[in-house]
């Protein structure tokens, strides 16, 4: 979902940025208020009708937003080397700054009655000491076949500009851009990680003369493919699902996709731990509330009981269907945050270049 890469921007850039949004915290705590930060748009809009809502009418605290927009781990480290922390929940939060933020200590451990208590009711191995699944992303190649006539079925087809002709967008992450281009490169899925980072931008290379926009929030995604100006790209399968539901005329490709998996967790030393931790389980505990959220934007949540509760057609934009997951790469969360120092400026050279 959301990226989240640009983690080596200038503080005060990041801090400005933080400071944004219909309602960013002050510092200063609430007890009666929790402040979430998301990725606005369109996935704002869903986890509000969705979660924020019914969780306050459950005799919950007051949610307020912080539309941020991506960029999370670099926004937390700036507010807590600031010494003023203004979130107390991070919604959808990449799984790689997940693990990097948990190894710097800006993310609350969840408490062992309360990770027993969530296991029992959550899908295997998606609550983790740091947050439980929420957002777990597909990474697919998506048409606008307004625009073009062929569309790519996997990324050595979009890979290849001469068969498949048409304005090209990318996603501005290098663990997901850069194992799309292994892929493209014959690469098995089964072997993408950990990432050969000079084999990936030799790749990279051979298609970036075709790239026009390289995207930052699903937001650009959206509107570029909506506009017309790209007619094909690497989208988030659930901006893609949101383009569909409005009528425009998509076909997408799963066959080489990748999944992204993504938390909803709780800032350490936020306005609100308490209030945060209590959203979390509300969250958790909540099949119904999750399905609303997988029926409008086919992202995967934590909840085993989602599965009965979806719209029919639903199940085909969710990374964990059947047929979508045959020929898939599941980011590892650990490569980034293990080699991010080493390749983040290396991709950002790549970028400028």
């Amino acid at each position: 979902m959301g990226h989240m890469v640009r983690v080596f921007c200038a503080a005060a850039v990041v801090l400005a940025a933080s400071a944004c949004g219909d309602g960013a915290a002050s510092g200063a705590g609430d007890s009666k208020q929790v402040v979430i930060a998301n990725f606005g748009g369109a996935v704002k809009n869903a986890t509000e009708t969705s979660f924020w809502k019914p969780f306050t009418a459950d005799g919950g605290l007051a949610v307020r937003s912080d539309p941020a927009g991506g960029g999370f781990a670099a926004k937390l480290q700036a507010q807590a080397q600031s010494g003023r922390v203004s979130w107390d929940v991070i919604e959808a939060l990449e799984g790689s700054s997940a693990v990097l933020l948990s190894r710097k200590g800006l993310l609350e451990k969840l408490p062992a009655d309360l990770t027993a208590q969530l296991t029992k009711v959550s899908v295997p191995g998606s609550v983790q000491p740091y947050g439980v699944s929420m957002g777990d992303t597909g990474v697919v190649i998506t048409c606008n076949m307004k625009v073009v006539q062929k569309c790519p079925a996997n990324p050595a087809e979009f890979w290849d500009v001469k068969n498949f002709p048409g304005r090209r967008a990318m996603i501005d992450n290098p663990y997901q851009s850069m194992a799309s281009a292994l892929i493209a490169d014959g690469v098995p899925v089964g072997k993408v990680f950990p990432i050969d980072v000079d084999r990936a931008l030799r790749s990279l290379d051979r298609i970036k003369p075709a790239v026009n926009v390289w995207t930052t929030s699903g937001d650009q995604q959206m509107q570029l493919m909506r506009s017309g100006e790209v007619g094909i790209a690497f989208m988030w399968s659930g901006r893609a699902k949101s383009l569909a539901d409005e009528g425009v005329k998509l076909k997408t490709s799963w066959d080489g996709s990748l999944v992204n998996p993504s938390y909803t967790v709780v800032v350490k030393n936020g306005p609100n731990t308490d209030g945060g931790l209590k959203y979390l389980k509300w969250y958790a505990t909540h099949p119904d509330a999750q399905a609303n959220l997988v029926n409008a934007l086919g992202y995967g949540t934590s909840s085993p009981g989602v599965g009965a509760l979806l719209k029919p057609g639903v199940r085909a934009w969710m990374p964990s269907d059947p047929a979508n997951a045959k020929n898939q790469v599941r980011i590892d969360p650990t490569w980034w945050a293990d080699n991010q120092r080493e390749v983040e400026p290396r991709w950002r050279d790549f970028i400028a270049g």
